[in-house]
């Protein structure tokens, strides 16, 4: 018996030597992400640049983000009469006066938006099975969100009786489970995306050099933004924002898709259809 209790306790003392080699050992957990600094343009309106160095495939690892809080600005689609090309970020922005301005989703080549596109309530468009991302604002019911991006996976929608007003539905990119919801690629390009955080609040995002929407997606789930769904808008020349508040300026227009790395003077194109930010 008492051999029995020797060779119990040796196994025991052994064991637990083992776990505590193990846990001096083991990596530590990776910190949770720290969310990025933001520069304050004005109140409900904010901007800051996160280095994506680990997914970027050519150029620049800087990844502009403006965060905007529907509660103090307004949130509006632009888009251009029917066969009429429309203009580039910066001429949208300075003929609307909007404090900034986004791509909108993707069009066929003779400007016809690709889904549903809402503006000021005026239907453009029709709502396509696919994309899945659909960008909503300026609710009649003011008891709605006032800006969101909805998951048509898990949402249903009717465009014939839309509460909102402006609406673009474009590629669903992240969604709030951390599903990546697009393909792997080797296609390298500028990209534009617009999210959603677990605040309500809307954020524009444009990259400076050339990303696979995958691992685009992969980086920003590490960026500690609390995104909940984030739409992919277009990639290439199409992706562009401009941000105009007082005398600050900012523009990011991208290059032909498989040329992120060369910083030429490329033209941007026009844009039929953009999202842009107002003051009230």
């Amino acid at each position: 018996m008492r051999q029995k209790v020797f060779i119990a306790g040796g196994l025991g003392a052994w064991c637990l030597a083992w776990l505590l080699v193990s846990l001096l050992l083991a990596p530590l957990a990776a910190p949770a992400a720290q969310p990025p600094e933001f520069r304050v343009l004005r109140p409900g309106l904010e901007l800051a640049f996160l280095s994506a160095a680990a997914s970027v495939r050519a150029g620049s690892d800087r990844v502009a983000v403006l965060r905007v809080d529907p509660r103090r600005l307004h949130l509006r689609v632009l888009a251009a009469p029917r066969g009429r090309e429309g203009h580039n970020a910066g001429e949208w922005l300075r003929r609307s006066g909007a404090l900034a301005v986004i791509n909108a989703g993707q069009y066929m080549p003779d400007g016809t938006y690709i889904g549903l596109l809402i503006q000021d309530g005026r239907v453009r468009g029709h709502l396509a099975g696919q994309p899945e991302g659909l960008f909503l604002a300026d609710p009649e019911d003011t008891s709605l969100p006032l800006a969101r991006v909805l998951d048509l996976r898990y949402s249903a929608f009717d465009p014939e009786h839309s509460p909102y007003r402006q609406a673009a539905q474009s590629i669903m990119l992240l969604d709030r489970f951390g599903q990546i919801r697009v393909r792997r690629s080797a296609k390298v390009a500028h990209r534009s995306a617009v999210a959603e955080d677990d605040q309500g609040r809307i954020l524009f995002m444009v990259t400076e050099g050339g990303h696979t929407l995958w691992e685009l997606a992969s980086f920003l789930k590490t960026t500690g933004l609390g995104l909940r769904e984030v739409m992919c808008m277009d990639g290439g020349q199409e992706a562009q924002m401009v941000v105009q508040v007082g005398g600050f300026h900012y523009h990011q227009y991208g290059g032909p898709t498989g040329s992120p790395e060369f910083p030429l003077p490329w033209p941007a194109p026009a844009l039929p259809a953009v999202l842009a930010v107002f003051a009230p």
